[in-house]
């Protein structure tokens, strides 16, 4: 499926990056609330199990190799040459977020999700190409920013992380993610109706670069050379095909890259981090990371109903422990005279 994060820009902006430290207050102290918020809802690397709203457990498996929070060590990145409408909005006075459209809502999951975990966090504005689609922008923002932290977990506009409160490093630990691992991506959907639409001219399906966990070690650096560079039919006769024809940086990935780096990428199965709930082709339905690449305003849905959840419960509190004597025993239905 093609990638839906990066899109042509409205506006012509100078390349800038915003980050926000995880140790750094902001206005109002947001980050003190989502992590107050959040408190007692964190799931630790190495909880036993995730339960499902429907009651059922997601159980992580014996030796967890991450047993504590790397924090500010992971970073969140958001990547795109579009500007935000909702910040737009926003300066005008105009913000509502029943009007916001699903990249604000993306990149609102993604923020707080970094909030929530003490990650640091990157919205990242870049320059579109000249000759190719904006999606080839993602290998060079990670190869310029993976030196400076042990993961970077990117996901496009239209992806969101199902679970707020469970951190990375217990995704990790479920996946059996090793030192070896460069990236971690998740399959695409693949259809025996339409067995060519995913997959490279050997019949392998695509992995999906929405979500991509990229982790710092010595083969890093030169996957993302080369993903770079694919494109000038240098090392890889016939990647500019993909220049522009969909899906662009991802086809190139799975076409060349990965077969040169088996080794050091871990595929996923597309349930994992890829799709959403109804989609029944490969089981595709977004178990930790949904990726809408259709019906993208449930990426809004989904961040309110986390939000809410985390919100709500407090007030659960409130009247399951009759705090502050809001709830009065009527014993007898009369007026009192």
């Amino acid at each position: 499926m093609e990638p839906g994060g990066v899109g042509p820009r409205e506006t012509r902006l100078t390349r800038d990056a915003y980050r926000i430290p995880a140790d750094q207050k902001t206005d109002a102290s947001i980050n003190e609330v989502i992590r107050l918020l959040y408190s007692n809802l964190r799931a630790a690397p190495t909880e036993p199990f995730i339960r499902e709203p429907n009651g059922s457990h997601i159980e992580l498996p014996p030796n967890p190799r991450y047993k504590k929070k790397l924090g500010s060590e992971i970073l969140i990145l958001d990547l795109e040459t579009r500007p935000l409408k909702s910040t737009e909005d926003f300066r005008k006075g105009e913000y509502n977020w029943r009007n916001i459209n699903h990249v604000s809502g993306g990149i609102f999951n993604h923020y707080t999700y970094a909030l929530i975990h003490g990650y640091d966090y990157k919205f990242i504005h870049a320059s579109e190409f000249e000759d190719r689609h904006a999606t080839w922008i993602k290998p060079s923002a990670l190869a310029n920013h993976i030196r400076d932290y042990k993961f970077i977990v990117f996901l496009d506009a239209d992806a969101a992380f199902r679970f707020l409160h469970v951190p990375v490093e217990w995704m990790l630990n479920y996946w059996d993610i090793k030192s070896h691992h460069s990236f971690v991506m998740a399959k695409d959907p693949w259809d025996p109706k339409e067995p060519q639409y995913n997959s490279d001219r050997f019949n392998r399906t695509y992995t999906n670069t929405g979500f991509m966990v990229v982790q710092n070690n010595e083969n890093t650096m030169p996957i993302l050379k080369a993903w770079h560079e694919c494109p000038e039919d240098v090392r890889y006769a016939n990647c500019s095909q993909w220049k522009q024809p969909k899906f662009h940086e991802q086809s190139a990935f799975g076409e060349y890259i990965r077969y040169d780096y088996d080794k050091y990428i871990k595929e996923l199965d597309c349930g994992e981090a890829n799709g959403f709930p109804g989609v029944e082709i490969s089981n595709c339905q977004g178990k930790f990371v949904r990726h809408y690449w259709f019906e993208k305003h449930n990426v809004k849905t989904d961040f309110r109903e986390n939000i809410m959840n985390a919100l709500t419960l407090p007030i659960q509190k409130i009247f399951s422990e009759n705090t502050g004597g809001v709830i009065v025993q009527q014993e007898e239905n009369v007026i009192h005279s």
